[in-house]
């Protein structure tokens, strides 16, 4: 064989879903003898000898898992098996990217030639699954075009399957309220959690780690599963039909993808460590709607401590009810007015019960958002509740005031302070637009 060292460089790059491709071939012992334009294909002669293009190996690269950022690459080796010479050209159109291309002798690569096909990619998209390929046009008539693929998936470096935002619900009075939540890694083999910061002292947070089948369990996510299952079904009856390459002796002489050209979306990366978080949420919470944060830091380099928001709400000893139109909802503890025009002002009225103590019930401090925000608690003298107290809550955004609109992420609020002992905090939203 006669192996004149040719280089074949195929350079991708993920760019907001695209590809990048550059092919290049150089001879090390002559000048070629001339360029081969992009926008030719190469035609099989009409009379042998022809080249014949094999890969040494597969032409699919499936690199396992990588991160979001991080680069790789992967060389094909490839050569001529064939009595003829064999030309090679990678055209633009073959791919959603840019593509340039630079010499290549005018007889391209001789008969037992050796080159490789080097593709470098980066990881820009944090979808889970990855798939790219690169196209060559040759004039080996039984292999006029093939596909190299680099295949993989996405993992993440810390992560939880629940999501950073997970919504907690009304708090029970009467037991403690608890969530588990498992935080894992796709990349590193073992880490550890070095603290664990509440935003509140009322959510108390301990973990432990977990391993093997516990670790596998607790991170598992069954739609993926069940999809990963039909993926790895499908492709092993595919490798059991198919019949073994007649093309190029140990080499391969084509590159086929899967079914649909694509990895499975259902695929996932194995989880390789993780811990259990038990979050505890006690009684210390305001009465009301709440949103607290829990701050996860690791020593694992280069990542950035983990926030983890939880939202609920709380009854607690004090019950707020809404009076017939009013637009209050208790499991948001959030009071919501219709539209109004801010030369006349509104006024709503709420019903607050509080489950009576040895020291009489009363407001300690408030604070109001907008500031001409107004509001007015007065006992109801003739209520006869058992072991209750009721007050009427007058809220009244007054006459005059600036026109006003505030909901979504910017609402108003109402903050109580209490002498209560299981109440320390009653915190209302406050939803309206003035006009």
């Amino acid at each position: 064989m006669n192996f004149r060292a040719i280089v074949v460089v195929v350079f991708l790059v993920v760019v907001s879903g695209g590809l990048m491709v550059h092919f290049r071939q150089q001879s090390i012992t002559g000048v070629p003898s001339g360029p081969v334009k992009t926008d030719d294909v190469p035609v099989p002669p009409k009379t042998g000898p022809y080249g014949k293009f094999v890969v040494a190996d597969e032409p699919v690269h499936h690199f396992g898992v990588m991160e979001l950022g991080q680069k790789g690459s992967h060389e094909f080796k490839i050569r001529n098996d064939g009595p003829g010479p064999l030309k090679m050209v990678a055209l633009a159109r073959d791919h959603t990217c840019q593509c340039t291309l630079g010499t290549l002798g005018a007889d391209g690569l001789k008969p037992g030639e050796e080159s490789t096909v080097t593709m470098k990619w980066e990881i820009k998209n944090p979808a889970t699954t990855f798939e790219h390929s690169a196209k060559i046009r040759t004039d080996d008539p039984d292999n006029p075009v093939i596909t190299f693929l680099v295949r993989g998936l996405v993992g993440k470096r810390l992560t939880i399957r629940t999501g950073s935002e997970v919504l907690v619900g009304q708090l029970s009075d009467t037991k403690v309220t608890e969530r588990i939540l498992v935080v894992h890694s796709e990349t590193v083999d073992a880490f550890e959690i070095t603290k664990l910061e509440s935003s509140n002292p009322a959510i108390v947070v301990t973990s432990r780690p977990l391993v093997g089948a516990e670790l596998r369990e607790a991170t598992l996510d069954p739609a993926v599963e069940a999809s990963s299952r039909v993926m790895r079904d499908t492709r092993q009856s595919e490798a059991e039909g198919k019949k073994p390459s007649e093309a190029g002796h140990e080499g391969h002489n084509h590159a086929a993808p899967g079914p649909d050209g694509n990895l499975a979306t259902g695929m996932q990366p194995e989880v390789k460590s993780g811990y259990e978080l038990k979050v505890v949420f006690n009684s210390g919470l305001p009465i009301g709607k709440f949103r607290e944060s829990l701050t996860i830091h690791t020593d694992i380099p280069e990542t950035s401590p983990m926030v983890i928001m939880f939202e609920g709400s709380r009854a607690g000893p004090i019950e707020i009810l809404g009076t017939p139109g009013t637009g209050w909802s208790p499991t948001e503890a959030l009071l919501r007015f219709p539209r109004f025009r801010a030369k006349e002002g509104k006024k709503a009225k709420l019903l607050v019960f509080v489950k009576k103590t040895e020291t009489p019930w009363k407001i300690t401090d408030a604070n109001v958002s907008p500031s001409f925000l107004k509001y007015q608690l007065i006992k109801d003298e003739n209520f006869k509740g058992l072991g209750r107290d009721r007050y009427d809550l007058f809220i009244e955004i007054p006459a005059g005031e600036p026109p006003v609109s505030l909901g979504g992420e910017t609402i108003g609020s109402l903050i109580l302070s209490t002498n209560h002992p299981d109440a320390k905090s009653i915190r209302l939203g406050i939803e309206f637009t003035s006009y």
